[in-house]
């Protein structure tokens, strides 16, 4: 032992190359047990540092049962033996209590590396490090920390232990987003949004036109005083207009919030159950908007829900198929953990599943938003290397299982400070982060916004909107509108169109083809295809539908009907649509109709013209499958001899490839 020299520094932490991380727990002399969880067990004391730079208490560390007890200790194991000449531990509270390092080779031979019987600083928090004067002429296999906790009062927590073979010191870094600009600077949405109360909770639309926000102890609130009520401002011309209350029924003079928005903005979770007498308990609603404003908010039906957390979130993804929420039960890791929870045929969502321990952590996990890409979320955590009491964190989903998550990523110091940071919330175009925070603001807790780097968006997405029109008196009539994946098999989104309330409103992933279609009870439906397998780009899309009356002699395009390039065979993305139209013609058993088959004029024209018979054949045989009479079906092929569009580009011929449908009998 004479032959080793300490050095013992306070240090931040950033784990060189050579640095192991303990990465077995191999014993513990006792573990703080709260109600549930894996809070502050030995385990908690594996891997990387989850506090650091930040010295603070956390539940993502090892925490001996009592305070001020007798001797205490952990041992830890690491993956490859190795010699060591640097020892490094994360002392997140209470530092100063550790007496004795010690170290065991493979064969499990005992090695005292340092022994402190002098007293120590006492500090709430520290990196320290043992730095050898050469390494150990033995591999390292575990290391037993042992501690005297009477040293100083109160709680001691270990959260992580190292070992490396170099001198160099090891110093903690923030897993940072990549490529973060350093120019990066968020905006005051100013006193139009913002006020000397708390502005929290906020979450923008999809189309960025207006933000929701809740607003805590407000003059214009419900009540006057110790009240939350959901609020909203729009944009015009660049600027937010002066907020306003969105009043009765979603506002009641409780503990109201918003936590999620349509993409067409007519859609709203808010946090608790709202009773019938006006009163709340723990749960989420959902309320409507129509012609006369918000409808009464009614309970979501979420199996099995239960929170034993003061806080809950809850945001649903783009497909509204989708849940992810924030709460604490009895399987939970730590304080709050993120979940996901499916929309089930019936309409009610699935029993909350957690997301994993990539995404969890032992403390806190809250605020959560899945971006429009269905693959993106944003949340907040204290379980993290961040650079105060919370940050602001994203993760990417690997897979379709909803467990399998990147390594979460810090938004860093532009976005996060000393204090909280939560609530991120973005539109479909990703441009624009919007959040709460304190740093700078009017009051106590203001929303701000920041330009969002590229490294950070979302995946690109469509943002799609539209009406319904009646093609013979050109007015929006009310619809059932039916987006169709072209490209899987997934079941369809449908929403209600209603031209009172505005204009419908879809997000569509880049890269896929997809099947748009209206219908209405004495329309014949009709619709287009979306062919976005070239786009790389966030965009906005309008497409209108029209909808012809049936009627004798009505021509109607099926558009959404697709074959084989220059073939007759159907394809399977052509089924919704020959389904719907077989239902019409099962419907009306006096309907008898004209399929017409139209093709482009590339290519031989006497083969042209045997394709457009051949197809519209093939429709007929389908339909026939579908228990419609031959004899109600009458074809006739055209090739390109009438065409709807000139031929002179690709996106031109594809509306001449076409089948369409006249109305003879009714």
């Amino acid at each position: 032992m004479k032959n080793w020299f300490a050095l013992l520094c306070l240090i931040s932490l950033n784990a060189p190359a050579q640095t192991r991380w303990a990465s077995q727990l191999l014993g513990v002399s006792s573990e703080y047990t709260p109600a549930n969880g894996q809070q502050y067990k030995g385990t908690q004391a594996l891997g990387r540092p989850n506090k650091m730079p930040q010295a603070e208490s956390g539940a993502s560390a090892w925490r001996p049962a009592q305070q001020d007890s007798d001797e205490q200790w952990i041992k830890v194991g690491f993956d490859t033996p190795a010699p060591v000449r640097q020892v490094v531990v994360a002392e997140n509270f209470g530092a100063g209590c550790i007496t004795k390092i010690l170290a065991y080779d493979p064969q499990g031979k005992e090695y005292l590396l340092h022994q402190n019987n002098e007293a120590t600083p006492k500090a709430v928090g520290r990196m320290w490090r043992v730095i050898l004067k050469t390494p150990t002429s033995y591999p390292v296999a575990a290391i037993k920390l042992v501690l005297n906790t009477k040293k100083i009062a109160g709680w001691n927590e270990i959260d992580a232990i190292g070992v490396s073979v170099a001198a160099q010191p090891i110093e903690a870094t923030i897993n940072l987003a990549a490529n973060l600009p350093q120019t990066l600077k968020k905006e005051n949405l100013g006193p139009n949004v913002n006020s000397k109360a708390n502005e929290v909770s906020p979450i923008i639309s999809p189309d960025g036109k207006t933000i929701y926000f809740t607003r805590y102890d407000h003059p214009q609130n419900s009540k006057p005083s110790e009240d939350y009520d959901v609020w909203l401002s729009e944009e015009k011309n660049g600027a937010w207009q002066l907020s306003k209350n969105m009043g009765s029924p979603v506002n009641n003079g409780y503990q109201n919030s918003i936590s999620y928005i349509s993409p067409d903005d007519r859609t709203a979770l808010l946090m608790n159950e709202y009773r019938p007498d006006g009163t709340l308990t723990k749960g989420v609603s959902i309320s409507r908007k129509n012609q006369t404003g918000w409808t009464f908010p009614q309970a979501l039906n979420l199996k099995n829900y239960a929170n034993e957390n003061a806080f809950s979130g809850f945001y649903i993804g783009p497909t509204g198929s989708v849940m992810v929420l924030s709460l604490q039960n009895q399987e939970t890791i730590g304080d709050a953990d993120l979940y996901v929870s499916f929309r089930q045929t019936d309409g009610s969502w699935s029993t909350p599943k957690n997301m994993g321990n990539t995404i969890n952590t032992a403390d806190a996990e809250l605020t959560p938003f899945l971006a429009t890409d269905n693959r993106t979320v944003y949340f907040t955590s204290n379980g993290r290397s961040g650079y105060g009491e919370t940050d602001i964190f994203l993760s990417r989903r690997l897979d379709d299982s909803w467990a399998n998550w990147s390594e979460p990523e810090n938004l860093g110091a532009a976005i996060n400070t000393t204090d909280f940071e939560g609530h991120f919330t973005i539109p479909a175009s990703g441009a624009f982060a919007y959040f709460c925070s304190t740093e700078n603001s009017l009051g106590e807790f203001d929303i701000f916004r920041l330009k969002l780097p590229e490294t950070v968006q979302p995946v690109p997405t469509v943002l799609l909107q539209g009406s319904v029109i009646d093609q013979k008196t050109k007015q929006n009539v009310a619809a059932e509108v039916i987006l169709e994946d072209l490209d899987q098999k997934l079941p369809p989104q449908k929403l209600d169109y209603d031209p009172a309330v505005g204009d419908f409103k879809l997000v569509l992933d880049t890269k896929k083809q997809y099947g748009l279609t209206a219908q209405r009870k004495g329309y014949q439906s009709a619709g287009t295809v979306l062919d976005l397998t070239k786009e790389t780009k966030y965009r906005e899309l309008r497409r209108d539908i029209l909808l012809a009356p049936l009627e004798v002699g009505q021509k109607v395009s099926l558009s959404t009907i697709l074959f084989e390039q220059s073939k007759f065979n159907l394809l399977p993305a052509s089924t919704p649509e020959l389904d719907r139209l077989a239902q019409l013609m099962i419907d009306n058993p006096k309907m008898e109709i004209l399929l017409e088959g139209h093709t482009d004029n590339m290519g031989d024209f006497d083969a042209n013209l045997q394709l457009s018979k051949d197809r519209v054949e093939e429709v007929k045989r389908y339909l026939a499958t579908k228990n419609v009479p031959t004899d109600r079906v009458q074809t006739k092929g055209w090739g390109p001899t009438k065409p709807v569009s000139p031929n002179t580009s690709e996106d031109a011929r594809k509306l001449n490839r076409r089948v369409d449908f006249t109305v003879l009998q009714m």
